[in-house]
């Protein structure tokens, strides 16, 4: 039975793809670069600022994409949360695991300060009892390590533990940590990028999340009756 969910935040729980397309046009902007569509930005984001930089400053040397990631978080500070918002139904979804006693976690490739500031700001009326960003020293999704130790301290293991994103990076995380992975497709990528990564599930709406788990658990206790 599983009693634990592990979620993406960025494209999984809150739609922040603007506020990130804008502060990393600014960047572009200060190196002499055109600044791209936001929509664009859906195949960028999801690997880490850092990688970000590398990716769209391909021919910076490493100082200065330290650099641009600076430049970026300065200017992502001042206004991460002026079009960031939670997607449709994610009350809903999020308030339909808390009610049925599932602990819940939030693992991002954002700067782990970014993650923990966007969570208090639009998931605060949700307990969860882990949220990482990137931290030094921890490697970054999908390096199993963010997830194995948020495992650890639910005390949960792997097979009892969901893992929710929107991206490859989601899907291998999960993959790599032994976790269940479901693709939802509300967020940055496309239903093939995650059933060829490893999506156990793929689900269009929170509402289709809310209706698998509960089928999972009646088939569960059917199991456990026989």
């Amino acid at each position: 039975m599983y009693k634990a969910v592990i979620f993406d935040l960025d494209g999984t729980l809150l739609d922040t793809l603007k506020d990130i397309a804008i502060s990393s046009n600014y960047v572009l902007e200060q190196y002499g670069k055109s600044p791209l569509p936001i929509e664009d930005f859906k195949l960028l984001v999801g690997k880490g600022a850092s990688q970000l930089f590398i990716d769209l400053l391909p021919d910076l040397c490493a100082d200065e994409h330290k650099k641009a990631r600076a430049l970026f978080e300065e200017h992502y500070a001042k206004q991460f949360d002026k079009n960031t918002k939670m997607y449709d139904d994610i009350n809903k979804l999020l308030t339909f695991f808390q009610v049925r006693g599932y602990k819940m976690a939030v693992l991002s490739n954002k700067p782990n300060s970014f993650t923990k500031k966007c969570v208090l700001k639009y998931l605060r009326r949700w307990h969860f009892d882990a949220v990482y960003g990137i931290r030094e020293g921890i490697p970054r999704k999908p390096d199993s390590a963010g997830a194995d130790e948020i495992l650890q301290e639910l005390n949960i293991d792997a097979n009892e533990c969901l893992f929710v994103g929107d991206t490859k990076t989601d899907m291998q995380t999960a993959v790599n940590a032994n976790l269940t992975p479901i693709g939802v497709l509300w967020g940055f990528r496309e239903k093939k990028e995650l059933l060829e990564h490893g999506a156990k599930f793929i689900v269009q709406k929170p509402s289709e999340l809310i209706k698998l788990v509960v089928t999972m658990e009646i088939l569960e206790r059917d199991r456990c009756q026989k």
